[in-house]
């Protein structure tokens, strides 16, 4: 079975020639670091397993990038974030663009939240994966099965402003939690002389801005935080194309009708959750060249650098390619291809046997082990304890 997806499998990512991490003070979030540089010429098939013997998803769910030299080495060697580039209608840490086209700077803290969305996305699959069969159709109400837990299909997203959509909430107020609402428990401490509408009420009264959303969204920030509720990175543009922006805790499932309304907390809320996150990394994945050559002429990109060959003459012939310059394409690719096989039947993650991270089931001979270093050292275990049961009942 092949790795590659069924969907935009053909691209090649491209590697950067040269990569600096800069230390730029301490923020808000922690120590900042810049990663800067610039793209090449050299690339790779980003859907072939990597050096760990993992896939690029799973590999880059894992790495520590806070070490910042190995950090630098493993950029090199599997690609950047480009994040500016990658989304370039949204707000990052690092503010300043890159001076010119091929560049990138990627604030640590960016990264590290990116990081952080693909774990969830992985465990997100691998639960959906365990629990397909016990998956019934939808129940009334839509009730969660037997030993499924709502909090899965429950994250906080972060919105464009900074502020949280906690899908976990139990009313409008206890889910949209503005910037201010996390930082401080009452408005008046912010707002001076009971101003309160100079931070949008959002169609409420001031007595009810106040008294009843300020202090319950604050508590449920608190909650998040306290109880380590996962909180998620949502592009610009999916905002709005998702339905975030008008996302009604007060409103039923979705309908066919109506893509408005509260996710359900079951199965398929998670399922109908991946899909809206995954979308738009999918969208600008998708995107790709087009260049107008005679059928002679080829162009790839491969480790050692950019190839091209060109016969002539010869019919003109349009190729299509994608070349991306950042690893979020091909991950989220793959993550792409794990929520197809699970709503296809199939498993599309699982939990290693040996290490107990998730990884992704895209390769039928990799179901219960991540690697074949962890399915051997997960044998030799078994048999030392084969080897060794004799003696204990001696």
């Amino acid at each position: 079975m092949t790795l590659r997806p069924r969907f935009a499998g053909d691209g090649r990512l491209r590697l950067p020639l040269d990569v600096k991490i800069l230390y730029r003070g301490s923020g808000r979030t922690g120590n900042q670091d810049d990663v800067i540089g610039e793209l090449g010429d050299a690339g790779y098939d980003p859907f072939e397993r990597v050096a760990s013997d993992l896939l690029l998803a799973e590999e880059f769910a894992r790495v520590d990038l806070t070490d910042r030299k190995a950090a630098r080495q493993w950029y090199r060697d599997h690609g950047v974030l480009d994040l500016r580039g990658f989304f370039p209608g949204d707000d990052f840490e690092s503010h300043d663009w890159p001076p010119e086209d091929g560049q990138f700077r990627d604030a640590l803290v960016d990264v590290l939240q990116q990081q952080a969305n693909v774990r969830w996305h992985l465990a997100a699959l691998a639960r959906l994966s365990a629990e397909r069969e016990r998956a019934d159709p939808p129940r009334p109400g839509w009730e969660p099965h037997d030993g499924w837990d709502p909090a899965w299909a429950q994250p906080a997203l972060l919105d464009p402003t900074g502020g949280a959509l906690w899908l976990g909430g139990s009313s409008n107020f206890e889910m949209r939690i503005t910037p201010l609402m996390q930082m401080y428990a009452h408005s008046e401490d912010v707002v001076k002389d009971g101003s309160a509408r100079a931070y949008g009420r959002a169609g409420v009264t001031r007595e009810q801005y106040t008294a009843e959303w300020w202090p319950t969204a604050h508590a449920a920030w608190q909650r998040i935080t306290r109880e380590d509720i996962p909180v998620l990175w949502v592009p610009l543009a999916s905002w709005y194309q998702e339905d975030w922006v008008d996302y009604d805790i007060e409103l039923g499932p979705p309908s066919g009708r109506s893509s408005v309304g509260r996710l359900s907390a079951d199965w398929w809320g998670l399922v109908e959750l991946e899909r809206r996150l995954l979308a738009p990394y999918v969208r600008r994945s998708a995107e790709y060249e087009v260049e107008i050559r005679q059928a002679g002429f080829e162009r790839d990109l491969s480790r050692e650098g950019e190839r091209m060959t060109d016969l002539f003459p010869a019919p003109l012939v349009v190729h299509e390619r994608r070349w991306w310059s950042s690893l979020l394409a091909p991950v989220y690719l793959q993550l792409l291809e794990g929520l197809r096989r699970v709503t296809e039947g199939q498993r599309g993650a699982g939990l290693c046997r040996e290490c107990g991270q998730p990884f992704l089931t895209l390769d039928a001979r990799r179901s219960s082990f991540c690697t074949d270093r962890e399915r051997f050292r997960f044998s030799q275990r078994e048999r030392r304890k084969r080897l060794s049961a004799p003696a204990r009942l001696a």
